[in-house]
């Protein structure tokens, strides 16, 4: 996407004074802007594509000072103010706080530290950064309690940390058999799993051997809770797959805070892992993850979901007439515009190139046709710049259930031909991949994949 600039004011006065305003979004952290009119015009022009609203602009009667702020919400703070470190400091430590400055120096980044900015983004701004940082630390508020998994032999410890650990809002899955950890953590997701050192038949060290034999098990932290002293063994024990080591005989109250900042930690690096780079969508491997989670989900409850394939028609001219950063543009948009379309609980990804895959809870493929056409309708309507000319695109879309289909590869490939279809007879259409002999009239359909 194309850099905001915030450098030319309205007038000398607006240059001088500052701002504020509050943006909101029904489902995220709200958003404090202070700086010139200027200022909080490009914020304008940034956010309210993202759904968020705001209030009246007013004017900073006090600039000088700040009061610490105790609510939920993330601060973006006009570095050209004269005041703008002043205001970082008077927020506090604990509160995100978002610096757009021209400068860069370590100096000034060491001043930016001390009054606890959390991040500095170059001004101008490049708008895909600034909406990383904000679902970065959207998701470090996030109150979603903790998954843990407790693997350890002994009964008593079990129900103990178990007990210590739901008592601090975490949930809690407990495993006495942990040759049964690789079935456990396939069928379940966990934010952290905590683990004996010294089992019997094995030992922690080969249970956490096997789990980082499998890639989709790479990022899950691992945290040995021990009573073992011997410090070639503790590092051992983080050689071959442990991410810390927390003795036994600490002060039970300790482990939660430790868990805590482990889980807070695990999870900014997972998004990382697993979010592609331009759109911050999960990327292919993470996305065929969390279809593989949905299917043993559904195994048990029963509950129908699907897999959507969407497609940007003829995305190739898109790069060869205006350029790969217009083609950057309308794919973030096309991302931007499809999270906002479906559900919180729906899950969106980047599957390669123009490609993106949406994963649909508890619902079946004629519902999932009727959300999506609107959104087929939607895109096509929208206008994109392509350096001083307008286009638009449009999409072709497949979609496949979860009824006939077992495996997530065997799911996503029915998607995947639903949208081959749907692209080699017009584009522009959905199609829906049905069971055989449920041809539904309603809907174009093809049949399981032979």
């Amino acid at each position: 996407m194309s850099s905001v600039s915030t450098a030319q004011p309205t007038s000398q006065a607006d240059q001088c004074a500052s701002f504020e305003t509050v943006f909101d979004n029904v489902a995220k952290p709200s958003v404090h802007v202070i700086g010139s009119r200027d200022f909080l015009l490009a914020l304008t022009y940034i956010l309210e594509p993202l759904n968020y609203r705001s209030s009246s602009i007013r004017r900073k009667r006090s600039p000088a000072t700040a009061q610490t702020h105790t609510g939920p919400g993330i601060f973006i703070i006009d570095g050209s103010l004269q005041n703008a470190l002043d205001l970082c400091q008077g927020l506090g430590e604990e509160v995100p706080k978002i610096l757009v400055s021209p400068v860069n120096a370590l100096a000034f980044r060491l001043e930016c530290a001390r009054a606890h900015v959390s991040t500095i983004i170059s001004d101008p701004m490049d708008p895909a950064e600034l909406v990383y940082w904000l679902e970065h630390f959207g998701g470090q508020m996030d109150d979603k309690p903790a998954s843990v998994l407790l693997v350890d032999d002994d009964p008593l410890i079990l129900a103990v940390y178990s007990e210590l650990l739901r008592a601090n809002g975490m949930n809690v899955a407990v495993l006495s058999e942990p040759l049964a950890i690789i079935e456990t953590i396939d069928r379940a997701f966990f934010d952290i799993i905590i683990m004996d050192l010294r089992m019997p038949g094995t030992d922690g060290i080969e249970i956490a051997k096997i789990i980082r034999q499998h890639q989709n098990h790479l990022s899950i932290p691992i945290v040995f809770l021990s009573s073992e002293e011997d410090k070639s063994v503790q590092m051992r024990a983080r050689r071959f797959g442990g991410d810390d080591f927390i003795s036994k005989r600490s002060e039970l109250n300790a482990l939660v805070p430790l868990i805590n900042l482990r889980v807070k930690r695990a999870r900014v690096m997972r998004s990382l892992i697993e979010r592609d780079g331009l759109t911050g969508l999960l990327n292919h491997r993470s996305f065929k993850e969390r279809v593989g989670y949905e299917i043993a989900r559904a195994s048990r409850t029963g509950l129908p979901f699907c897999v959507a394939m969407i497609d940007v028609d003829h995305f190739k001219k898109v790069n060869d007439t205006w350029g790969h950063p217009v083609g950057d543009q309308v794919l973030t948009i096309l991302a931007r515009t499809l999270v906002r379309w479906v559900r919180n609980t729906d899950v969106v990804g980047r599957y390669g190139g123009e490609e993106f895959a949406v994963l649909l809870l508890d619902t079946s493929p004629e519902a999932v046709f009727q959300v999506l056409e609107k959104f087929r309708q939607h895109f096509s309507e929208i206008l994109f710049d392509g350096q001083g000319e307008q286009f638009s695109l449009t999409v072709s879309i497949g979609i496949a259930g979860n009824a006939a289909n077992s495996e997530a590869a065997t799911l996503i490939a029915e998607a995947d031909r639903a949208l081959y279809l749907a692209k080699n007879t017009g584009r522009n259409q959905l199609v829906i991949a049905h069971d055989a002999g449920q041809k539904c009239s309603q809907f174009p359909w093809i049949g399981p994949v032979e």
